[in-house]
């Protein structure tokens, strides 16, 4: 976080690193652990574990994403209020 006059800092329009490589990491243990369940067709109960830590690992990796990219659901945060050249209000 960078500040721009002294006063108010500014806030980059990108998504949180750690959340999402947080969310990335989920996704491949839910998926691998899929994967590993499915591999003896014989065994149904871990089937169902599988699918159910599946479908709980894209839910949490889901909450993830959407706490990394939080910023960008704000359209209030979507203008650019520090350019250098700006007019003032009235003028055009």
């Amino acid at each position: 976080m960078s500040v721009g006059n002294g006063n108010v800092p500014m806030f980059k329009m990108r998504p949180l690193m750690a959340p999402l490589l947080i969310a990335v990491v989920v996704l491949l243990l839910g998926a691998l652990f899929f994967v590993e369940g499915h591999r003896d067709p014989g065994d149904l109960p871990a089937h169902h574990r599988s699918t159910l830590v599946l479908a709980i690992s894209v839910v949490i990796a889901g909450v993830l994403i959407i706490i990394s990219t939080g910023r960008m659901w704000f359209k209030h945060l979507w203008h650019d209020r520090y350019r250098k050249n700006r007019l003032p209000f009235g003028d055009s």
